[in-house]
């Protein structure tokens, strides 16, 4: 029986388990240091109110118990890996594997030359932040609903496709919070800042006209070719001497690799990132993977791809096709990895969207976007309610 551990439960993780979980003769473990998947994806709609927690959430034991096969769901914090050996050192144990997946994601990336970014910001990468930033968004709202005025100036840092979906989405509810604060609602500013000369930059020019349509018919301020100093309690700082004032403020400009816990032998890119083969192998060990966020993933034309749910779901999938392969003495040829699509959601029912060469934007691009996410959230929580089954089942 071959031990096959999945380190690290975002969107790669859970497809490799999916699809090893077809596979016989294997023993499947997956690790992470929280209990729940969280859906990074979404997470704008959060921030800006118009999702709740339960909506972006599963919980992992009950997931991974809703399969017809054993897996192991295991909540530790990694600390260590000696490829060795083929130990993954954990907090509170040690597992044995095989074959191991490293899925570990990312977190957001506060560059260090940008003083007092971090003391000063939320990041959207860990449901904490999330949390954090939400609930002080809605105790503005309630405060301008008891009749509190003054301006609330809030600025997204980083104009990528987290910062337009945030400030998008943001900007879509206070037009709808006008109607319920009237020209209190006015008070509130959104202003996307970013240091390159227009917003998503590397998408296509379809995507950006639409994407800056829609922010300022939303009335969202874009502020490009803006390099920052640094941030205080109050202000923004630009290094060509503008300030900008902030109540608070969200960063989307950056992520680090969650790849702290590898051996210094295992090469890094400048964010953390993995170095891997074609084979999205660690180099020198066939029997390590690095996948999603935490690799450094490339295309044909050694492109580094964008660290995308998509990428991290293809890659898994690959992953998990060369350990079958393995098993079965059976070559798997190199991993071609591409964006088959990209969808922008661009607050309320409204998003822009390329797919296989066409583009479109609109409530169309919207619905399809939708349906997308209820598919994959419909998934698992179908998984996780087939496992709350099978523990509820009385033992005989």
């Amino acid at each position: 029986m071959k031990r096959v551990v999945i380190a690290g439960a975002g969107y790669g993780g859970l497809r490799a388990v999916e699809r090893l979980a077809e596979l016989p003769g294997i023993e499947i473990t997956l690790v992470d240091a929280n209990s729940f998947h969280f859906m990074q994806t979404e997470v704008y709609g959060y921030i800006a109110g118009t999702k709740d927690i339960d909506e972006l959430a599963i919980d992992l034991g009950l997931w991974c118990s809703g399969f017809d096969r054993p897996v192991k769901f295991v909540k530790d914090r990694i600390k260590g890996l000696e490829p060795e050996k083929r130990l993954l050192l954990l907090q509170n144990s040690t597992l044995e594997y095989d074959y191991l997946i490293i899925a570990t994601g990312a977190r957001t990336g506060f560059p260090g030359f940008i003083e007092g970014l971090r003391e000063f910001s939320f990041g959207i990468k860990r449901v904490d932040r999330a949390f954090g930033f939400h609930h002080r968004f809605e105790s503005v709202v309630k405060k301008k609903l008891d009749g509190e005025r003054g301006d609330v100036n809030i600025a997204v840092i980083g104009a990528g496709l987290s910062g337009v979906e945030v400030a998008a989405e943001m900007g879509y509810m206070l037009k709808r919070y006008r109607y319920m604060l009237g020209e209190r609602a006015d008070d509130i500013r959104i202003t996307l800042v970013d240091a390159c000369e227009t917003i998503l930059p590397g998408m296509h020019p379809y995507l950006v006209k639409s994407a800056s349509q829609r922010l300022e018919k939303l009335g969202v301020t874009v502020k490009t070719s803006a390099f920052i100093d640094r941030v205080s309690k109050d202000l923004i700082h630009f290094k060509n001497g503008d300030e900008m004032e902030h109540t608070f403020t969200i960063f989307t400009g950056g992520i680090t690799a969650n790849s702290d816990f590898t051996p210094e032998s295992f090469k890094k890119g400048d964010n953390g990132q993995l170095e891997v083969t074609n084979s999205l192998n660690i180099p020198g060990y066939e029997e390590i993977f690095a996948i999603g966020d935490v690799a450094l993933i490339k295309d044909e034309n050694a492109k580094p791809l964008p660290p995308t749910a998509q990428i991290a779901e293809k890659s898994a999938e690959y992953a998990a096709k060369s350990i079958k392969n393995a098993l079965e003495k059976r070559r798997t040829e190199p991993f071609r990895g591409r964006l088959d699509g990209m969808f922008i959601a661009l607050g309320g029912r409204y998003a822009a969207a390329e797919i296989f060469g066409f583009r479109f934007s609109g409530a169309a691009a919207y619905y399809m976007k939708r349906l997308i996410t209820f598919i994959y959230f419909l998934g698992i929580n179908l998984r996780a309610n087939a496992g709350y089954r099978v523990r509820r089942r009385p033992h005989r």
